[in-house]
């Protein structure tokens, strides 16, 4: 009976090793896009500084990466209206302990409705990813996201439906990924709104993997404002699958010029 249990586990190793998993989510830009774009000829400056704190198990330490610190810094630049363009500069602290240059990414978004007075408000954000290798297993990728949008009165809901294709790296032959995310937030005072974000990396949409496989995070965050050009955003991220039991801490910091 043992050596029936031991053969058992170890075929159930095997599989696990075998199966497709998820990535990871963005560790550069934990953020949920909305179908607002940046005013006509308006430029806005984010940094958003992201770290992974804690990670349990050594699929959620593959994944995960702990200790590292991501700090991308994000300009978007109102180029019509209801159009804008963007350009983000990544950096981190990586595994080997240097602090350098992980990559560049481009961006086009775009949003039509009213989220108040449509049934839905609608946006599309394509995104051209050329990152370094050491910083990014698929350095060369490119993401469509997809956005619904309704709000009422102080109740806000987004969704994110983020399809993502690598062009290089140990990903290209998976093919497409699903990563989707969204928040629900309150506007609990002119200057508070809480909200529960949430992150996800399914993996290849043709082979879905496990759900202890994909990663899954619910983020508690807080928005602070304190100025009518100043963007605050915190929160704190919590794994619920084995491929992301951990936490990670994340912010935005923004200005609108």
């Amino acid at each position: 009976m043992k050596s029936v249990l031991c053969v058992l586990w170890l075929l159930a190793a095997i599989l696990t090793m075998c199966a497709p998993q998820a990535a990871a989510i963005d560790f550069y830009e934990i953020q949920i896009y909305t179908t607002q774009t940046e005013p006509y000829q308006h430029l806005t400056a984010e940094l958003h500084s992201n770290s992974v704190t804690t990670a349990t198990g050594s699929l959620a330490k593959q994944n995960l990466r702990p200790y590292e610190i991501h700090e991308t810094l994000e300009a978007s630049y109102g180029l019509l209206d209801h159009l804008e363009i963007g350009q983000y500069l990544c950096t981190g602290k990586l595994g080997n302990g240097d602090y350098e240059y992980a990559g560049s990414r481009t961006k086009l978004h775009t949003g039509i409705g009213d989220p108040e007075q449509w049934p839905v408000a609608l946006g599309l954000n394509l995104e051209l990813d050329y990152m370094r290798r050491q910083a990014e297993e698929n350095p060369l990728s490119l993401e469509v996201r997809a956005i619904l949008e309704k709000r009422f009165g102080p109740l806000w809901i987004t969704g994110n439906f983020v399809f993502e294709r690598p062009f290089s790296g140990p990903g290209t032959h998976r093919g497409v990924y699903f990563l989707p995310s969204g928040f629900v937030s309150y506007d609990l005072t002119r200057w508070l709104t809480p909200s529960i974000e949430y992150y996800a990396d399914m993996g290849p949409i043709r082979s879905i993997p496990g759900a202890q496989l994909q990663q899954h995070f619910i983020v508690p965050t807080i928005n602070l404002h304190l100025a009518p050009r100043l963007e605050l955003n915190f929160g704190v991220g919590l794994g619920v699958t084995e491929a992301s039991n951990g936490a990670f801490l994340k912010s935005i910091i923004g200005w609108t010029f």
